[in-house]
């Protein structure tokens, strides 16, 4: 318990004087270990953030405190705090639920490859010791390690070799959850005394949010002007590409997906894939959802909503016509199937199915919009070659 009280230059009687004086004796002598005059986010400096909304960053002198907000679909009022403190300063006193990351981070495990995109932006890929699922990795100099033994595969979600990642002492596990499951594995790292963060850059709803978080992995580096840097980069060459579309009158209609055991899971309409769309010029089909989750539908259902639809992307494992007949028949009605406007988005993939446009395309959301302009308006950017899509014929 912690008692702050300020006297203003006002006169006191002797009895009210003595009252005041055994009131904060007691008051001091019942503080406990939860309190704390140092570490007051009164005193800490937001940092402001231009597109991200999972995450903030504040900052004091020597320390700096992150938050991590609702990190899974579902989530709510789900935060997880950390305070960041660069090695050789002094660790403030702090609340039990504020776990400490010392930083630059030297030993990093990654549960996705997205993280591996964001280290490699830094250039700190040397500092990734273990991955989840090694065999959908696409960054070279990360495959090169794998190849050599010099990188570890931790397994999955309820899968995770906790030997294995103990032996290993990371700094920090970079963690992930679609559900609240990842709270369960996060807490069994933490009680083997491993550092976890949660990333949660999917649920953002803007492509640029989902960048944003570069800004976090740059702080873990202790590289915040690279990591500004960067996004203030991409942030200007996405922004001019969609001034591009601002004036285009005929939008076509966007179908994204292909059914999964009779479940055909879309993005909501409030979703980074929806806006997107709408930056390329494009007229997503769900726009109106106000999710920002992906969203899971039958198969009828889907047919008679799309059944209007120009262009479709994303169609999963599908490499041609014939593998998304294959789904289903009544494919063959689709406008886009019959007039092969079907774009896949892995034309980078490695060759055990590995998609790189969810790996580095997490960081070029730009050339994304550039694919994505060039197949709905391919006048406007004649001579871009797609770099993440490819047409199925």
């Amino acid at each position: 318990m912690q008692i702050v009280l300020k006297l203003n230059e006002v006169k006191i009687q002797s009895y009210s004087y003595i009252l005041f004086i055994l009131y904060s004796v007691f008051s001091f002598s019942c503080k406990t270990d939860h309190s704390n005059t140092e570490f007051s986010e009164n005193v800490l400096i937001t940092d402001s953030l231009d597109y991200a909304r999972g995450f903030s960053i504040q900052k004091k002198n020597d320390y700096t405190l992150v938050t991590i907000k609702n990190p899974w679909q579902g989530a709510e009022n789900i935060e997880y705090k950390f305070v960041l403190v660069k090695d050789g300063e002094k660790v403030p006193s702090l609340n039990d639920n504020i776990k400490v990351i010392r930083t630059p981070v030297k030993k990093v495990i990654c549960l996705s490859t997205t993280h591996i995109a964001f280290i490699d932006v830094l250039e700190e890929t040397s500092s990734i010791v273990a991955v989840s699922g090694k065999n959908y990795v696409n960054n070279p100099k990360i495959e090169e390690r794998i190849k050599k033994n010099d990188i570890y595969d931790v397994g999955y979600d309820n899968s995770l070799n906790y030997e294995l990642i103990t032996s290993l002492e990371p700094d920090l596990v970079i963690t992930y959850g679609v559900g609240g499951h990842v709270a369960g594995y996060n807490q069994k790292l933490n009680d083997l005394g491993i550092n976890t963060l949660i990333i949660a850059e999917y649920l953002e709803n803007d492509p640029l949010g989902k960048l944003e978080w570069i800004k976090l992995m740059g702080e873990l580096y202790n590289r915040r002007e690279d990591a500004n840097e960067y996004f203030d980069r991409v942030k200007a060459a996405y922004n001019k590409l969609r001034g591009l579309t601002e004036d285009v009158k005929k939008k076509p209609k966007v179908l994204f997906g292909l059914p999964w055991k009779d479940t055909w899971h879309v993005p909501g309409g409030n979703s980074y894939l929806a806006k997107m769309v709408e930056d390329a010029g494009g007229d997503y089909i769900w726009k109106n959802n106000p999710s920002r989750e992906s969203l899971p539908f039958d198969i009828e259902s889907v047919f008679a909503k799309a059944s209007d639809a120009t262009v479709w992307l994303n169609t999963g494992t599908a490499n041609s016509k014939n593998d998304i007949v294959k789904v289903d028949e009544r494919f063959k009605q689709f406008r886009p199937f019959q007039q092969s406007a079907i774009y896949n988005n892995n034309l980078r993939m490695n060759k055990f199915g590995g998609i790189d446009y969810w790996e580095t395309g997490l960081v070029e959301p730009n050339i994304i919009l550039k694919d994505m302009i060039k197949i709905f308006h391919p006048d406007l950017l004649p001579e871009h070659k797609l770099v993440y899509y490819k047409i199925i014929e």
